[in-house]
């Protein structure tokens, strides 16, 4: 697969997606943020929602369908 074609997948992604990676959650594809404290993220997607759970939980970069949490990353429940 060609690097056009590699980058082309990459934009067109529709799927909910989470990357947990060195205490920072990556959500792409998400509909709504529902609830944010500290301690919990709440995040609706298309197929139910998801609740990150921890401590000093900070948004830290936040586009239209592209959320990172980063913090002391305790829990990820995916319903």
């Amino acid at each position: 697969m060609n690097i056009k074609n590699k980058f082309n997948r990459y934009l067109n992604e529709l799927e909910y997606k989470i990357v947990f990676i060195n205490n920072s959650v990556n959500i792409n594809n998400y509909i709504e943020i529902i609830d944010f404290t500290d301690e919990e993220v709440t995040v609706k997607h298309k197929d139910g929602i998801t609740r990150i759970k921890g401590k000093n939980l900070v948004v830290s970069k936040m586009l239209d369908e592209e959320i990172l949490i980063t913090g002391f990353i305790k829990e990820i429940i995916v319903k």
